[in-house]
């Protein structure tokens, strides 16, 4: 549940209605998460199950971490972290509003709470 009462939007609330699941919980705090279904694409989710949640998500073929998402008190993705190439800028983030990207994405070292935040995850795994 959000900190004004609000909760996503009902298909998380039950293992069953869940997409994804939770493989490890880092030191860290992030959780990594993979898709329940293999063959889905590697896509973070809008909302998170709870409040203020950080996830990550490895490639596909488990070489490495793909991206991490952060979530707000209403679990609606806010910031999503990308640790591949995006027209030449290598890792980046993109900041998020009702379920879209907005603005143009960001290097990585152009936020050092990011950056220590992507460093931090990939050191754990």
């Amino acid at each position: 549940m959000g900190a004004n009462g609000s909760k996503s939007k009902g298909t998380t609330e039950k293992e069953n209605g869940r997409r994804w699941k939770t493989v490890e919980v880092l030191q860290n705090g992030v959780e990594i998460i993979e898709f329940k279904d293999s063959k889905t694409p590697t896509k973070m989710p809008e909302e998170s199950h709870s409040p203020n949640a950080i996830y990550g998500m490895m490639f596909k073929k488990g070489n490495g971490l793909k991206s991490i998402s952060i979530y707000d008190s209403d679990c609606m993705k806010v910031v999503e972290i990308h640790n591949e190439d995006h027209d030449g800028i290598g890792p980046h983030y993109h900041y998020w509003k009702n379920g879209r990207p907005v603005g143009e994405p960001q290097p990585i070292a152009s936020n050092p709470q990011y950056q220590q935040l992507l460093n931090e995850t990939i050191s754990l795994l």
